[in-house]
């Protein structure tokens, strides 16, 4: 049991890591788009890139 978990770990922390820098990836960009808008606009689709 113990030789499955260990071999399970490197993947599963390659995955966690992927899983991360996408999400902080996704987060940066949606704070670029908070950023741009003026106070009180509406969001729309033409204040997207």
């Amino acid at each position: 049991m113990t030789e499955v978990i260990s071999a399970l770990i490197p993947p599963l922390l390659v995955g966690a890591a992927v899983v991360y820098g996408v999400l902080k990836l996704l987060r940066s960009d949606a704070a670029g788009l908070r950023r741009r808008r003026e106070p009180g606009e509406e969001p729309s689709e033409k204040t997207l890139p």
